[in-house]
Formats: structure tokens, sequence, C-alpha cells
């Protein structure tokens, strides 16, 4: 499933990512992009949502 992930960067700025997560390694969020795979600090995410799935169903466990 596909999430979009917001993130805060160094300068301040939030930044969406949409990707699929694929765990958590030394406190980093590991997310596979369309053309690579990255790596973000857990404690940099502010939000996400699941867009693979209806409405109705919140907006999903990133990490369930």
């Amino acid at each position: 499933m596909r999430f979009a992930i917001d993130i805060l960067d160094e300068a301040g700025n939030n930044r969406i990512y949409v990707g699929v997560p694929l765990g958590i390694d030394e406190g980093k969020l590991r997310v596979q992009l369309k053309d690579r795979e990255a790596r973000f600090d857990v404690a940099r995410i502010t939000d996400w949502c699941q867009i693979d799935r209806g409405q109705d169903n919140g907006r999903g466990e990133l990490l369930g």
C-alpha cells in the first residue's frame, strides 16, 4: 500500500513523499519511492495518509 508521507526537512519546510513503507532501521523509515529507496528520520514525520484505499478507512497504519 502506498502512503503520502509528510516530512519536515532541515530548513523547516514540509515535503510530501509518496511510496511504500519498507520498515524502520536505526530510527529511519525506509520507503520505496517510484524510482529509488529513501530513508527518513522518524522524528521528522509530521503526518501520513494511505492513498490506496477508500476514504471510509481513515488514514491507515503507516507501519501496521
